[in-house]
């Protein structure tokens, strides 16, 4: 058991050779190919590409969390009350659409461009849009009862 102690400590404050460090010398020729290589053009519109699916993608986000809300207060508003069939059915179909968008929702990654994350932005909209306008009906019929 000492002799390991020992051993450990003797590793641990052993004397290091001698390198030197500040010595160190570059090429010019090298440095520039690798600042050239560095400077890609399609890195650059990869990168340009990426910034803007990432800003449609906040708001697609801020848009389904938009839709959540508003199907989830259209559910409660819609309670108990006495709405036409035809009505009942469109009024049906645009939440089933909703919450299908919502239930399976796509990560940035499943889109290859910005147009697939607007197109979804314009239907998610759509929905919200119909709904926004079946509530404040909705409202206004409670509010002159």
């Amino acid at each position: 058991m000492l002799l390991l102690i020992a051993a450990t400590v003797y590793f641990v404050t052993r004397p290091q050779p001698e390198y030197e460090v500040g010595n160190v010398r570059t090429d010019a020729d090298v440095v520039e190919e690798i600042q050239e290589a560095v400077v890609d053009p399609e890195a650059v519109l990869a990168a340009e590409r990426r910034a803007i699916m990432e800003a449609e993608f906040e708001k697609l986000k801020l848009s389904r969390r938009n839709l959540e809300s508003r199907l989830n207060r259209l559910k409660a508003i819609m309670w108990g009350k006495k709405i036409s069939r035809e009505e009942t059915d469109t009024i049906n179909e645009q939440m089933k659409n909703g919450y299908a968008l919502l239930k399976f929702q796509k990560l940035l990654g499943a889109y290859t461009d910005a147009e697939q994350i607007n197109a979804e932005l314009t239907q998610i909209e759509f929905i919200n849009n119909f709904l926004k306008e079946v509530e404040d009906r909705l409202r206004k019929e409670w509010h002159q009862q």
